[in-house]
């Protein structure tokens, strides 16, 4: 029979099917065939090279390939080409990236080009989102260009899930490296707000609460708190005791930390409850433990985290989210642990609100603690009769280090409740100043803190026969007693010698540690120029002299009454 026009059409219809689904074919098992490879690359943890080489002869058998390279992320995360085929093809597949990856048009995702060696296409990379390299292949002569640009979409897409696993370390590892540099700030209350600033930008959270405190506080003296709105990234600064459920973030010397807080604070450090977190709305949350030490393991903090954003709220985090906070805790464990150890030095000689105002400041050692000249009050206060009560009351080497322990650390409470700096103990005297580092009082109010200092001492003292922890003492005559010295000079004052102690050095200091000699029982005797920045003669007896060993003038003094 005749063929007619519409017999031709059909046909031809046909044939087109045909070949489209031949390319679908085509197309979906280089897919399977590609998805397969990549798989045993996995299992066999063949390297990024290693797996090209092992793709590219199906890629080039399927497509019609000469030469291929990719531009890509290697394991280093180092942007690295890797060329496979003919050598001779490879500057012009370079340039045919170059198109893509450094100056280009920046929207172009494909380059089809001629050289003289054939055609060439180009293909972005792209993971999720993000620009992730190129990939340029030398067609053989004979290839169909478009079914060519077809399969080799299909391949980069594989690819992509392929690169996805090191754009994913890629990523944290950029985010770690923000994270331990945002943590490198001095100053640790702006390092962790920048750190969590750091951590908001790849981890949605509602809320983020921060617990630490010194290993060795278990009264909560250092208690630290924090806790981050995750929509502003930044901290705010609201009173918690004032609005429930607040988001507030604080140091405990920003705000009052009432006795709830704190007590609540000290059990979530410790893993009591979790009243606090739900005093700030914290229902459903992820926990990391901050860990000191290994083999003697010890809480310093807890950080708590609820998702955010109405995709994740009240959900759990996901794997690569855990990955982040655990690295971010990790981080800030570390900076706390060095932070603790900054503190417990300062804190041998200076209050805890002192120690805090240093450490707030990035250039604290070289603004505050180098030596330079200052007007200092300084206090000598030793144990009247020491000897005596070691050898005659006390007896026991256990007993007499008891006693030491007891009174000293009495006496370094009081000079720190007047701001004063605990420079050293000497035996059984302890040697305080008051002004330094911060210089916070004018030199008059520094001389009254140190004579107020002095009879809290004298007036502790006299009660220590009552003491419990000192039984010993309990049937003495005459309660012990201390003999104290107080100048008002200049001095030399800050870090010295290989350990940095921090102390004085001046012809007054050692003239009060020689006027503290001359003391006897319960006597507070003060320089006259400690008297006269006083000003007050009705707190003093009459003016006195007496000649001291290696000074050259007689020391002119008189009592505090």
């Amino acid at each position: 029979p005749a063929m007619t026009a519409g017999d031709d059409s059909s046909r031809a219809r046909i044939a087109e099917l045909e070949a489209r689904v031949e390319r679908l074919q085509a197309r979906l098992q280089l897919d399977r065939e590609v998805d397969e490879l990549l798989e045993r690359a996995i299992r066999e943890h063949l390297s990024l090279e290693q797996t090209l080489e092992r793709i590219y002869p199906l890629i080039a058998r399927r497509i019609g390939l000469r030469a291929a390279l990719v531009r890509t992320y290697d394991e280093g995360l180092a942007m690295r080409d890797f060329f496979l085929g003919e050598p001779t093809a490879a500057e012009a597949l370079g340039e045919s990236v170059d198109v893509l990856c450094v100056g280009g048009d920046d929207e172009a995702t494909r380059v089809v080009r001629e050289s003289a060696g054939g055609t060439i296409i180009a293909q972005e990379l792209d993971v999720a989102g993000e620009h992730f390299g190129a990939a340029a292949v030398l067609l053989r002569s004979d290839q169909d260009v478009e079914q060519a640009q077809v399969l080799l979409e299909v391949a980069c897409e594989e690819l992509d899930n392929h690169l996805a696993a090191i754009a994913r370390a890629r990523l944290k590892h950029r985010v770690t490296s923000e994270l331990s540099a945002a943590l490198k700030e001095p100053v640790l209350d702006d390092g962790i707000d920048r750190a969590v600033a750091v951590l908001a930008a790849h981890v949605p959270f509602s809320t983020l609460l921060l617990v630490y405190r010194h290993e060795d506080d278990a009264a909560g003296v250092t208690l630290n708190l924090k806790v981050y709105d995750g929509k502003r990234a930044t901290p705010t600064r609201d009173d918690p005791s004032k609005s429930s459920p607040a988001i507030a973030s604080t140091l405990a010397q920003d705000i009052e930390i009432d006795d709830f807080l704190r007590s609540k604070a000290l059990d979530m450090v410790a893993g009591r409850d979790d009243a606090l977190a739900h005093h700030f709305g914290i229902q459903r949350y992820r926990e990391e433990v901050l860990i000191n030490g290994v083999r003697d393991e010890r809480i310093i903090g807890r950080v708590v985290l609820t998702r955010g954003g109405e995709l994740h709220r009240g959900s759990e985090l996901n794997t690569f989210d855990r990955d982040l906070l655990e690295r971010f805790s990790d981080y800030l464990r570390q900076r706390i642990v060095d932070f603790n150890h900054e503190y417990k030095s300062l804190s041998l000689c200076f209050d805890p609100c002192t120690v805090r105002q240093l450490l707030s400041d990035s250039g604290y050692r070289r603004r505050y603690l180098d030596p330079r000249l200052g007007d200092v009050a300084i206090m000598y206060c030793d144990i009247s009769g020491f000897t005596r009560l070691s050898e005659q009351v006390l007896r026991e080497p256990v007993a007499i280090g008891r006693l030491v322990d007891l009174w000293s650390a009495h006496a370094v409470q009081l000079i720190w409740q007047t701001g004063g700096v605990f420079d050293k103990m000497v035996g059984d005297c302890v040697i305080a100043l008051w002004g330094p580092p911060l210089y916070p009082f004018a030199p008059r109010e520094a001389c009254r803190r140190a004579l107020q200092t002095a009879r809290a001492i004298r007036d502790f003292t006299r009660t220590l026969h009552e003491h419990e922890a000192l039984p010993e003492l309990h049937g003495l005559e005459e309660p012990a007693g201390v003999a104290t010295g107080l100048n008002f000079c200049p001095l030399f004052v800050g870090r010295f010698g290989p350990n940095e102690d921090y102390t004085g050095f001046s012809s007054g200091m050692n003239n009060a540690a020689r006027l503290q000699g001359l003391a006897v029982r319960d006597e507070i005797l003060c320089m006259e120029s400690f008297v006269e920045m006083l000003d007050d003669a009705e707190q003093f007896g009459e003016r006195r002299a007496a000649p001291v060993k290696n000074v050259e003038r007689p020391l002119a003094f008189r009592a505090a009454h």
